[in-house]
This record gives C-alpha cells, sequence and structure tokens, in this order.
C-alpha cells in the first residue's frame, strides 16, 4: 500500500524521532509495542518485557552472536548486551539511529559488546553463516519482499542457527473495503510497505529449509501498548495541526490512531515466529 523508498522511511524516522523519544520514556528508548502480563507494572516495563519473553524463547547460550536486524536507536541491542553474556551486531539504514546507537551503548557501558552498522538486511555484507541468532523485533514490517529478507536470514544463519521475529502479521486474508482503508492510513501514517500473514510467513520459511518453526498470538498482551498509542494519537492530533507540524509527522499521528482501530478490528495480530535454521 505504500511504495517502498529507503529515503523515505529515513526521512520518517529522522522527523517523528522525538516522538519515539515519548513513547520509550528513557533516554535509550524502545522502538516497539510493550508486552504487558500480570506482573508488569509499567509502561517502560512492558517495554522491556518484551525483550525478556523474546529472549527466553531463544534459549541464549554464553557467546551467541547475534543480528538485529533493523535495531532502531539500539535499545534491544544493548538490552541483550547487558543482560547476556554475547555479542550483538545492530544494523540499521538510518544514520541517525545508527550514531545515537553508537552514543548510546558507549553510556551504557556496552561498546566491548556491540556493534552498529548502516545496512539494509535485505542484503547485507556479513558472510555466510556469520551469526547464531538473527533477531527482528518490529522491523521487518518495512521489508517490502518478506522472501527476501527469509532468503538472507537463511544465509547469514549458522548451521543449527535461531531466528525469533515479533511483528504485525495480516489475519483476514482478504480485508474488505473498510480494513484496506484503516490499513492504508495505518501504513501510509508509518511507512509501512505491507504485512505478510502467517500463513504466508510460514510457507516462506519452510520453503527454505527453516525447522521447529513457531508462531505465538500475543495480539492480547500488546493491545495495552496499541490502546496507548491510540491514546497519544487521539491527544497530540489538534497539537499537530495547530503547531503546523511537517505532514510526515502528522501522518504518522494518523498511523498511531489507525494501528489500534484495525487491531481491534481484528484484522491484523501481534504475534512472533521462531525457528531453526
Amino acid at each position: 500500500m505504500v511504495y517502498f523508498n529507503v529515503e523515505k522511511i529515513k526521512e520518517y524516522y529522522n522527523q517523528c524521532d522525538r516522538s519515539y523519544q515519548h513513547w520509550g520514556d528513557e533516554e535509550i528508548y524502545n522502538i516497539h509495542y510493550g508486552f504487558w502480563d500480570k506482573k508488569t507494572k509499567s509502561h517502560v516495563g512492558s517495554l522491556n518485557n518484551m525483550n525478556r519473553i523474546l529472549a527466553e524463547r531463544l534459549r541464549i547460550e554464553p557467546g551467541d552472536k547475534i543480528l538485529d536486524a533493523g535495531c532502531g536507536v539500539g535499545a534491544s541491542t544493548i538490552w541483550l548486551a547487558k543482560n547476556y553474556d554475547v555479542e550483538v551486531t545492530g544494523i540499521t539504514i538510518s544514520e541517525l539511529q545508527c550514531n545515537k546507537a553508537n552514543l548510546f551503548a558507549k553510556k551504557a557501558g556496552v561498546s566491548g559488546k556491540v556493534k552498529f552498522y548502516l545496512q539494509d538486511f535485505n542484503k547485507t555484507n556479513f558472510p555466510d553463516e556469520s551469526f547464531d541468532i538473527v533477531w527482528g523485533l518490529e522491523s521487518i514490517c518495512y521489508a517490502p519482499d518478506k522472501k527476501r529478507f527469509i532468503k538472507e536470514m537463511k544465509r547469514i544463519l549458522k548451521s543449527n542457527g535461531k531466528f525469533i521475529i515479533a511483528d504485525g502479521f495480516l489475519k483476514k486474508e482478504k480485508p474488505n473495503k473498510i480494513d484496506r482503508f484503516f490499513l492504508s492510513k495505518w501504513f501510509n501514517g508509518w511507512v509501512i510497505p505491507n504485512l505478510a500473514d502467517v500463513d504466508e510467513f510460514r510457507r516462506f520459511l519452510d520453503e527454505y529449509g527453516f525447522k521447529n518453526i513457531e508462531f505465538k498470538d500475543i495480539t492480547k498482551n500488546v493491545l495495552k501498548s496499541s490502546r496507548e498509542i491510540f491514546k497519544r494519537g487521539i491527544l497530540g492530533w489538534p497539537v499537530y495541526k495547530l503547531r503546523r507540524k511537517a505532514p510526515v509527522q502528522v501522518n504518522h499521528i494518523k498511523g498511531c490512531i489507525f494501528q489500534y482501530l484495525i487491531l481491534r478490528n481484528k484484522t491484523w495480530v501481534y504475534g512472533f515466529f521462531y525457528g531453526e535454521s
């Protein structure tokens, strides 16, 4: 629904960086939904909880080399380095994000355990079988061709390597006219090229020989987070219009509103895929 353009995505994250800072409520801000369960006490806690849920599923071992594909400003990369005895490489197409990630890593005291590069996760320059784990947290939605990303993931993962991809996936095979309208508003607002549906993504993984593939729908755990984004969008809309913010920023606010409406409508789900190479 959105024509994929790397420069357009860079512009979006450059112009909306301040909004994401407010979302994280911490200097090293997470650019993703939070995971809420009975033990979650705060918004920031839910964001770190998402990292924990994914890491526990991976059963990370000391010395693992992890690729954070689409690392943003490095929050998850740094979290992994602080909580596990691992080496983590983060890649992003945004120079602003890469610079911030390096700064945040230095402040967090993990510069020796992490590296950040300007790279496209659809076509990296890493040698074959470079990583034990590929981690993609709400970044693969920006891959216009999900199959191409999976092919590259297969190439850079070691034999018996593991991956985890947490993101949005379409639930309705044929969205109706209203669904398509809501999706277009959300996708345009956040410059998302498309979402794969669950069955399609699983089929691509099968085609490239991944094993022990699992999908877990955790929509109920992110619904509160989605609703919070919606509320902030509603409150921000008149402010952005009054201050005559740039169109990219105004559209971002629209995306905040429509992502929740279309999630509540059950047109998409939030979940994670796990598998092994």
